[in-house]
């Protein structure tokens, strides 16, 4: 049986490591509902990110192909670096520098990966200052975040291809 879970992480995996300030920060992954975000975030105490949180959700299976597919909302997440600014630094900044060249990377390496295809036509939000409580409503942390709400595909390649990231 192919996992969706397991095969969204291989891709990650392949995806450039972001510079941000002249350092390497490798991309995180994870995944559940936004209450477990919310613990995941409490627990890392803000050392995880970037972030590529994958939101649960039902598949569909197809022995016959094999394969597996989801409508997935992916939520890519950077700690906000001065949450007090507003929209114009915030996508100057972190979206500009961070979160979209993510956001193209994945997009890039679930189409050219051999493993995956997406549909085409997929909806993406940019959520400025994103901030995420806990069930008591006490604040987590202010993250900038894209929403990616995509339809994958994942069959039963064993090998990721050569992917070319501009």
């Amino acid at each position: 049986m192919i996992v969706f879970e397991d095969q969204l992480a291989r891709i990650i995996e392949v995806l450039p490591t972001p510079i941000i300030n002249e350092i390497e920060k490798p991309i995180f992954f994870n995944w559940g509902t936004e209450t477990v975000l919310a613990n995941y975030l409490t627990l890392s105490q803000g050392q995880n990110f970037p972030l590529i949180w994958l939101e649960e959700g039902e598949d569909r299976v197809d022995d016959n192909e094999p394969s597996v597919s989801r409508n997935a909302r992916i939520i890519i997440l950077y700690q906000s670096q001065c949450p007090n600014e507003f929209n114009p630094y915030q996508h100057q900044y972190d979206y500009n520098i961070v979160l979209q060249p993510i956001a193209d990377n994945l997009i890039t390496a679930l189409t050219q990966s051999g493993i995956s295809r997406i549909d085409s036509n997929y909806r993406t939000r940019r959520v400025k200052n994103y901030s995420m409580t806990q069930i008591d409503e006490s604040l987590v942390y202010v993250c900038n975040a894209i929403v990616l709400n995509i339809e994958i595909i994942f069959n039963g390649a064993e090998c990721i291809n050569k992917i070319n990231f501009n």
